[in-house]
């Protein structure tokens, strides 16, 4: 994605009569800005964004982009399918977020849209970044008129191939480059997965119970207990995946920004979200924000990336939430981000 402003990336917006309107971008069917009527003069940008266009494609930290092909970590960079073991072009002991080259650094094609609808399309070749089998992706984002916004994502392969396709928008629903620890949270989620010091699942399921810091359960300020459990030292706070298997019919997210104004609700089918608080946006080279030129610290957006297990092709006890995409099993899944005005 290197140079991808380089070679003229294209721009759609898609907006409603409310006022809300949505900005994606063909490199990495990236959102670039969803911009939300919080009660104010303007509507409010609730996405981090980059101040220098040029940043969209020297930032690592997956900015708003759609991730794949399998989002999320595969533990030591290989797995087994079809009666073979693969290697993936990770670059690293473990693979994140699709590999080296994964599909947040594509160009997408826009291939249809319409007043309240975008539909970007992408091919991915049998061994592209290790993985097996033609794997074609559309995704649809779509506007409805109460302030909802879906992706809904559908695959297919000739082969059989893990696949996992989320989003990674960070969040700031302040509207400006602020701490997200202010915000208030409620996940709808009483079990987490344990995570080894690499962000690994072990295999073991957490009950929130039992580590008061990830309970949710009831609503409360993301910072009330940040860092206050072994589990958050070696990710810097959260980034864990929850279990939602079952739910989708309710809200696996709430959370309200600092000033009370505005509400999020992040709807999903896939059977895990990971929450990310964050850790590691100041970690490489300074992202300068969009709305003030400042550098954005740790903390100052948040994801919630509805998904399948980390490590999914590892976890033979959980293989039945976290089916492969095969010719005859596509991937069908959706993720909404509703959002409310309080005032």
């Amino acid at each position: 994605m290197a140079e991808c402003y380089s070679q003229n990336p294209n721009l759609k917006t898609i907006s409603n009569e409310a006022g809300m309107s949505v900005t994606v971008m063909d490199w990495g069917a990236t959102l670039v800005s969803i911009k939300v009527p919080a009660g104010e003069k303007e509507p409010r940008e609730i996405l981090l964004g980059v101040k220098d266009p040029a940043q969209w494609s020297t930032q690592a930290c997956f900015f708003n982009a759609t991730i794949g092909r399998y989002a999320n970590r595969i533990a030591n960079s290989n797995f087994n399918a079809n009666g073979k073991n693969y290697v993936l072009n990770s670059g690293a002991q473990h693979c994140l977020h699709g590999g080296l080259d994964g599909f947040d650094k594509r160009r997408f094609t826009f291939s249809d849209e319409g007043p309240n609808y975008l539909v970007l399309t992408l091919h991915s070749p049998d061994g592209d970044q290790g993985f097996p089998g033609n794997f074609d992706l559309t995704v649809k984002f779509a506007l409805s008129e109460d302030n909802c916004l879906t992706m809904s994502y559908t695959a297919t392969c000739d082969q059989t191939c893990p696949a996992c396709i989320t989003n990674h928008a960070y969040f700031n629903l302040n509207g400006k480059n602020s701490s997200i620890l202010g915000h208030t949270l409620r996940l709808n989620s009483d079990k987490f997965l344990e995570l080894d010091d690499l962000s690994i699942p072990t295999g073991r399921v957490l009950s929130v119970k039992d580590h008061p810091a990830f309970d949710f359960t009831t609503a409360k300020t993301v910072g009330q207990d940040f860092m206050n459990d072994e589990q958050m030292k070696a990710a810097l706070g959260y980034d864990h995946p929850y279990l939602y298997e079952g739910k989708s019919s309710e809200a696996a997210v709430e959370a309200i920004s600092e000033d009370g104004k505005l509400k999020l609700e992040v709807f999903t089918d896939y059977p895990a979200f990971q929450f990310y608080s964050g850790n590691y946006i100041h970690a490489g080279d300074p992202i300068i924000a969009r709305d003030d030129g400042q550098e954005y610290a740790n903390q100052s957006g948040m994801c919630f990336e509805p998904e399948f297990y980390p490590d999914a092709p590892h976890l033979d006890a959980f293989k039945d939430v976290n089916p492969q995409v095969s010719p005859d099993k596509p991937l069908q899944r959706f993720i909404s981000y509703k959002f409310t005005a309080l005032d």
